[in-house]
């Protein structure tokens, strides 16, 4: 099993659900899960803050009674949970299971926190950083995940050039 690193949740309440999984599942001996787990993390609270922000600004455009409610916000980004999480662990070799409670446990405890800096107009693309879940912003975040893209392609056009030379 992969270790997923169980930290405290800075902002809302405890996902408990992702504790009582983690207890079972977490080896902190295992460093490199124990990254990719962080920054799968991170990964997806960059997403979820993407979401809250597109969210902010549909609320703006309508009337009070029908803008989402924060349980209606949380519900949609569980919802992307549920398809982003097998995506992200198959590309970062993690397990489907693993990337989902880590996904589910990053929106419940952070949702309430994201809608509040998202209203009060606080820069979202560094939430995820301010709050210690993400070593980075997420300009940074792409940056990085272009050169990772590079780097592979380069990686695969090296291992077909030796396979030709064979």
């Amino acid at each position: 099993a992969a270790a997923w690193a169980p930290r405290g949740a800075e902002g809302g309440a405890t996902d408990q659900e992702y504790q009582n999984w983690a207890s079972k599942v977490y080896q902190a001996d295992d460093k490199e899960g124990v990254q990719r787990g962080e920054a799968i993390a991170c990964a997806f609270c960059q997403i979820a803050a993407n979401a809250v922000t597109k969210q902010l600004e549909l609320n703006k455009e309508k009337p009070r009674d029908e803008r989402y409610t924060e349980e209606q916000t949380e519900e949609v980004l569980l919802d992307i949970c549920e398809t982003t999480a097998p995506k992200i662990a198959k590309s970062m070799n993690g397990y489907k299971k693993d990337a989902l409670m880590l996904c589910k446990r990053v929106v419940k405890e952070n949702v309430g926190d994201m809608m509040d800096a998202a209203s009060l107009g606080e820069d979202m693309n560094m939430f995820c950083r301010d709050n210690k879940i993400c070593p980075f912003g997420m300009q940074d975040m792409v940056k990085m995940l272009q050169a990772f893209g590079e780097f592979q392609a380069e990686q695969k056009k090296k291992e077909e050039e030796g396979e030709e030379e064979l």
